[in-house]
């Protein structure tokens, strides 16, 4: 029987089938697949953990930094808006001293003019709405 002829029959091909499934064939064939899927498994698993480590933790890392940035910052501006409420009262004091004490002398030394640009910090009670 040529060559070529073998492919062409139904027993070949019936005995390759016995001896594939006999043999553990299609068993090393599904071990194959499955070792495969397993292997592109673990090496995605190891990307996920590369783009953890490189990419994820650093940027977390960052958000930490600059939420505990901001809390520092939070509290100084409560300083700031405390210190500048207190600096305010005190200056008004004064000017109803300096009322009491010497008449003429506002008259003399008028009160410095609140600069526009920190009108909305300091007095925002004189900031009109537009």
């Amino acid at each position: 029987m040529p060559p070529l002829d073998l492919f062409s029959s139904t027993e070949f091909w019936t005995s390759l089938l016995v001896a594939l499934v006999g043999g553990g064939g299609v068993g090393a064939i599904i071990g194959a697949v499955s070792s495969r899927r397993r292997d592109t498994a673990d090496i995605a698993a190891k990307a996920c953990d590369i783009l953890t480590d490189s990419v994820i933790k650093p940027l977390r890392d960052q958000v930490e930094s600059q939420e505990e940035q901001i809390q520092h910052l939070e509290v100084q501006q409560r300083k700031y808006f405390a210190l500048t409420a207190y600096t305010r009262s005190l200056f008004h004091w004064l000017q109803q001293f300096c009322e009491i004490v010497e008449p003429d002398f506002l008259k003399r030394h008028p009160k410095p003019h609140l600069p526009d640009e920190l009108r909305a910090d300091v007095a925002p009670e004189t900031v009109e709405d537009s």
